[in-house]
């Protein structure tokens, strides 16, 4: 019998969500596309509630946490904040609009994209703080930086990133010179 591990599982899931959608999230479906039984889901999650908590919990750790231990590892703020913009720039663009439309009709979701909102905005002000901005400047920027992501994943998807990244340069710049 084939062996899947939960890591497979949540890369599975988040490319149901990314190419289906997230009505493609049923133990049908996710067992139909790892080829395994019904009793090997049920092995490692209790029920598919189960599964959007583990699966938005792995989401959290690599699109959030991952994202400030590489920033973190260099050494000026500045440098932090040109390598969360890169790779916000070119992060899944689809998987986070769907996850946040789930988010509306699932409270599993909605709970996640929340904790994700509220760490990412704090982690943006504390790296405008760190260049040398007051505390309304550095939470007005970040609130300015994220809504922009957030906006630009939901109205402009097919947004390659270099065109992203020019258009939050030109915000970041416009707004550091006020």
């Amino acid at each position: 019998m084939k062996k899947v591990d939960k890591k497979q599982w949540f890369v599975t899931g988040l490319t149901v969500l990314e190419k289906e959608g997230f009505a493609r999230i049923t133990i049908d479906n996710l067992c139909g596309l790892l080829q395994i039984t019904k009793g090997a889901f049920y092995h490692h999650f209790k029920n598919i509630d189960g599964y959007v908590d583990a699966l938005m919990r792995y989401w959290l750790e690599v699109n959030t946490f991952e994202f400030i231990r590489e920033v973190d590892k260099l050494n000026t703020p500045k440098e932090q904040q040109q390598k969360l913009a890169d790779m916000a720039a070119y992060a899944s663009i689809r998987n986070e609009s769907v996850i946040r439309a789930w988010g509306y009709s699932n409270p599993i979701v909605r709970n996640y994209v929340a904790q994700a909102d509220s760490i990412r905005l704090e982690y943006a002000n504390k790296l405008n703080e760190a260049t040398g901005l007051d505390a309304k400047q550095a939470m007005d920027l970040a609130i300015i930086q994220y809504s922009m992501l957030i906006g630009m994943q939901q109205v402009c998807s097919d947004l390659s990133a270099k065109q992203f990244k020019e258009l939050q340069d030109m915000v970041i710049n416009k707004f550091k010179e006020q």
